[in-house]
């Protein structure tokens, strides 16, 4: 059974400030086949927290990991 795992990240104006997530996103869902792993944000970007779990859930997935990801 495949896990979602949810890396929750600040928001930002700025559309390029994600792509450091995103490719965070895409090398761990790489490293780790089993599992669905989405990028989630806090305030001013999407998907919101509350989006990407509700998709996640949506999707089947009973066991959802959230990871803080929080970059200065």
């Amino acid at each position: 059974m495949k896990e979602g795992i949810v890396l929750f990240a600040h928001g930002s104006r700025d559309p390029e400030w994600a792509r450091p997530f995103e490719r965070i996103s895409q090398e761990l869902a790489r490293k780790l086949p089993q599992a669905v792993v989405c990028t989630a944000y806090l305030e001013l970007m999407r998907p919101t927290f509350a989006e990407a779990v509700a998709a996640l859930a949506a999707a089947g997935l009973e066991s959802i990991r959230i990871v803080p990801l929080f970059l200065g």
